[in-house]
């Protein structure tokens, strides 16, 4: 499920777009957390930058011009890495609901505490449910 699909969860079902499931058909609820995006390009942008910087030095008593150009384009990189750092701290949680057939991810978010009030809400559900496994 994409994140801002509509969510609702009764005593008789969780529903989650277009999908929806029986409460009483939910063995159990679990969150999961997973990082959307890697680092490798922050440590290839990074790199290139600390050569960048090792060639403008060699360069600057020869070609200061080129020197000063060549920073500038290590300084790009090196801005280009911090943003990609901050996209790697990027944390989405998952919410998948187990079934005696399947698993399915049901649900995916930014907010920590929107993916535990679901899970709560599903829970207790579940727990209000005679005959619920």
């Amino acid at each position: 499920m994409q994140l801002g699909t509509t969510v609702s969860v009764d005593d008789d079902f969780a529903r989650f777009g277009n999908k929806s499931y029986a409460i009483n058909k939910i063995n159990s609820v679990e969150v999961r957390s997973r990082r959307p995006f890697g680092q490798g390009t922050m440590f290839v942008l990074g790199l290139l930058g600390v050569i960048l910087v090792a060639s403008a030095a060699g360069q600057l008593p020869n070609n200061p011009g080129g020197a000063v150009l060549t920073l500038m384009f290590a300084a790009f990189l090196g801005f280009l890495a911090y943003r990609s750092w901050l996209k790697s701290k990027t944390i989405e949680y998952q919410l998948f609901l187990m079934t005696s057939s399947s698993e399915a991810q049901a649900f995916v978010t930014r907010d920590r505490n929107e993916v535990q009030a679901l899970r709560d809400r599903i829970e207790s559900a579940m727990a209000r449910k005679p005959g619920a496994a």
